[in-house]
């Protein structure tokens, strides 16, 4: 049927040659473009996709931009430090030199003063771009909050999210000179110096045993077994002043006699004759029964009987009892009836010489020991402002280590009592929980410490070796310690540096890897793309003399009416 209205074939023709103008249209854009999906209309999913990604590779760029920056800060500070180490080490030798009996001290003070404008004008000159992290100026430099540096690592994605990614570098671990102090090539404030005496304590003792003394009285002559010395001893009994339910300690019998004699000395006839003779004798039949005898070498003839402690009980003591003799002479070898010897306890003491103050990251440690046990005192900046009713962490008197000290103690249950004895500090175990006295008893206390190892208590521009007092071996220890943190902030500096340069080369890889993910998604194939083009235009020209053909059929129908 043929309509002179309506010419179905030229509209069918003309819809074919709009769909491929507009297929053509779209492969003319990705072949002048490069891309398979240049819009959101292209494809809306990895549209987004893409675009998010290419942002995150300049952000990415940018984060490398930051590390390259955070590297010559570190470069920088790193040359510094290796320049420090060059200076202290040349500042060491030159008190090693200063130490030499008869040298010119003050030739080498001039030479160290050279050493030291070179430190600083180190310190001052390792800046870059006007940051210097070897010359600060924090307000408290052992504040972590304060004394870190931030430095850009990364960008880092995750879902929805994203993070700048950052590494510390603690600053007071570095920096030589600050303005409040605390640089590495100053004192270090944090140092509690002495501590009071304890640092250089180092005191021990026992206690004395129980001893109960005689003089002997002889010749002793012991004819048969019906003659002979007998006596008790008490021993290690509680001493009752130190506790309300007292142990009675152990009673032990003794008899010397003739048979006893001569298993000890089979050819003196049984005739002691001498202090030293009788001496073997009562070490034959004490030991057995935990007691000892001992001579005296203060007393002409003197001795003395001790427990020897081996009850197991808490008590050190010896009571004489029941001398008797059957003797011709009645003699005893001096033995008498006595009182009871409890011992003599443990105490020890240190030495006040000056003021300190625990600082607030500060920790002292205190050991003492008590009959073989020891128990660390644990000291911070709390507990002495608790103590002492301060807000500083000073500990400026004798009496003031004292009230810190039992503090200390009592929280810890130790048992032990200081006292300002004046002029120094007397330790003595507590009555009422070690009860215990006499040789087996003990107690020590020190030396003590701080949390930092021993910190400089001077600066590398306080040195001074022809000062009067100058103490070298002081100087060359604080150097020493100098030394080593030049030595850790090296370390610190060249591990953050090989972090940074392979994150830096991580960041290279990361970013190639997504430009190739984002070309997969939105990269037209060129190839693929031409040839669909030229057949594309191959189509639109049929198409077009389609529609020539069609658009004619109307001029025919009208030839019939001519």
């Amino acid at each position: 049927m043929t309509s002179i209205l309506t010419n179905i074939s030229a509209a069918t023709a003309l819809a074919t040659l709009r769909t491929i103008s507009e297929q053509l249209n779209r492969h003319q854009a990705m072949v002048s473009s490069g891309y398979r999906i240049g819009s959101a209309t292209d494809d809306a999913a990895y549209w987004s996709i893409s675009t998010t990604m290419r942002s995150d590779v300049g952000s990415i760029s940018a984060a490398q931009d930051a590390m390259a920056f955070g590297a010559a800060k570190i470069d920088t500070a790193y040359s510094g430090i290796e320049a420090a180490i060059s200076v202290v080490d040349a500042f060491k030798a030159k008190i090693v030199a200063a130490s030499e009996p008869g040298v010119d001290r003050a030739k080498i003070q001039k030479e160290l003063e050279q050493l030291k404008q070179q430190a600083v004008s180190i310190a001052t000159s390792a800046s870059f771009s006007g940051q210097n992290w070897l010359n600060t100026a924090i307000t408290d430099i052992y504040d972590a909050a304060t004394s870190k540096e931030l430095l850009t690592t990364g960008f880092v994605r995750s879902g929805s999210s994203v993070s700048v990614t950052t590494s510390e570098i603690d600053l007071a671990a570095i920096a030589l000179f600050n303005t409040t102090g605390g640089g590495i090539l100053q004192k270090d404030d944090r140092s509690p110096g002495s501590i009071g005496g304890l640092r250089n304590t180092n005191a021990f003792t026992y206690g004395g045993g129980a001893m109960q003394s005689f003089t002997f009285d002889g010749p002793l002559v012991f004819t048969d077994n019906s003659t002979a010395i007998a006596f008790s001893l008490v021993l290690d009994a509680d001493n009752p002043a130190n506790t309300t339910s007292p142990g009675s300690g152990t009673t032990v019998n003794v008899t010397l006699n003739r048979t006893l004699m001569d298993q000890v000395y089979p050819t003196l006839n049984g005739v002691i004759s001498s202090r030293d003779q009788f001496a073997w004798l009562m070490r034959e039949a004490l030991i057995p029964l935990g007691a000892q005898f001992a001579t005296r070498s203060d007393v002409t003839d003197g001795y003395a009987l001790l427990s020897r402690e081996t009850s197991g009980l808490t008590g050190s003591s010896i009571q004489v009892l029941n001398v008797s003799s059957t003797l011709a002479s009645g003699k005893t070898g001096g033995l008498t009836a006595t009182g009871t010897n409890y011992g003599s306890r443990p105490s020890v003491v240190s030495y006040w010489d000056e003021p300190f103050t625990v600082h607030a990251t500060a920790q002292i440690y205190v050991p003492v020991t008590v009959n073989g046990t020891t128990t660390t005192l644990e000291i911070d900046r709390d507990l002495v402002d608790q103590t002492l009713g301060t807000t500083t962490g000073e500990v400026t008197s004798a009496d003031d280590l004292v009230f810190l000290l039992n503090a200390a103690m009592q929280a810890k249950n130790v048992g032990v009592t200081a006292t300002n004895a004046g002029g120094y500090i007397l330790y003595e175990a507590d009555e009422t929980i070690h009860k215990a006295s006499g040789g087996k008893t003990s107690i020590g206390i020190g030396p003590a410490s701080d949390g930092f190892g021993g910190l400089p208590n001077f600066g590398l521009l306080d040195v001074s070796v022809t000062a009067n007092g100058a103490d070298l071996k002081e100087y060359l220890s604080g150097v020493e310690a100098m030394l080593k943190k030049l030595t850790d902030a090296g370390s610190t500096l060249g591990s953050l540096a090989k972090r940074n340069a392979m994150q830096t080369d991580f960041l290279k890889y990361l970013t190639d890897s997504i430009e190739r993910g984002v070309s997969r998604l939105v990269d037209a194939d060129m190839e693929e793309a031409a040839a669909r083009l030229n057949a594309l235009k191959t189509q639109q020209q049929l198409a077009i003399q389609s529609l020539q053909i069609v658009n004619s059929q109307p001029r025919a129908v009208l030839s019939l009416f001519q």
